[in-house]
């Protein structure tokens, strides 16, 4: 009797397992797991900041989308595009109903007050910030230094040079640019003007913050990404409103 329940404790004895190595891990397993997370990070960085930059260029080209269907409404209503420099107003300033910034325009009044100090804002006009006319992917101030609103979409010579009309766009409104994107100081009542000289990002008039080339609205209020690989030539000839060009593949 005492035998078998001797053997009986002893068949029914646990074998010992210390806390530690229940639980512990090994050196080596802990390097492969920070290993691991390592090739994680570096993996899904690269991806978190290409798709914000796909975000920020998306929101760049709603940007350029609203401008375009303002010009088409500005055309509609007046029978013409607005020119910049009338009165001293950039084209920008002009559009202001068309975007929602009635209140604004009736402030300025640039239909009968002229803009005659050009070397500083006027608070609550000429300084306010209007997204509209800001590039999300651009990392400049808001405002030039002169305190005027800045504006990341210059107008092109051949449209904004004059009271242009659709009729005067006989290259086609989808192969004539109207605006596109700048990284220089401008702002959206000041006037000027850009040509397309040099292809997007090469020190020309137009460039932008995204990589690989900038955005640019038509005169049908389409918009397009144009690379800085875009055939010099062929960037000229979609400046053109009359120029009967023979447009390449862009």
């Amino acid at each position: 009797m005492a035998g078998r329940g001797q053997g009986a404790s002893i068949g029914s004895r646990k074998p010992h397992c210390s806390f530690s190595e229940k639980l512990g891990f090994s050196l080596l397993e802990i390097v492969v797991v920070i290993a691991i997370i390592g090739l994680l990070l570096a993996i899904s960085i690269p991806a978190i900041g290409q798709a914000r930059a796909t975000a920020r260029n998306t929101e760049c080209k709603n940007h350029l989308r609203q401008i375009g269907t303002a010009l088409q409404n500005h055309h509609s209503q007046f029978g013409r595009f607005p020119k910049d420099g009338d009165k001293g107003w950039g084209y920008g300033v002009f559009l202001l109903p068309q975007l929602e910034q009635t209140s604004l325009h009736s402030r300025i009044n640039p239909l009968s007050n002229k803009l005659t100090d050009t070397t500083s804002a006027q608070s609550g006009t000429t300084d306010t910030i209007l997204p509209v006319f800001r590039c999300p992917s651009f990392t400049g101030t808001d405002r030039l230094p002169s305190g005027f609103g800045r504006s990341n979409y210059q107008g092109t010579k051949d449209i904004f040079s004059s009271k242009a009309e659709l009729t005067d766009v006989i290259d086609g409104e989808s192969n004539t640019l109207a605006v596109g994107e700048v990284v220089a100081d401008h702002a959206w009542a000041l006037p000027g003007l850009g040509t397309c000289d040099a292809v997007p990002n090469s020190g020309g008039a137009f460039g932008s913050q995204h990589s690989g080339g900038a955005n640019f609205v038509f005169c049908d209020g389409s918009v397009r990404f144009l690379t800085d690989e875009i055939d010099a030539k062929t960037f000229q000839a979609l400046e053109s409103t009359a120029g009967r060009e023979v447009i390449g593949e862009f």
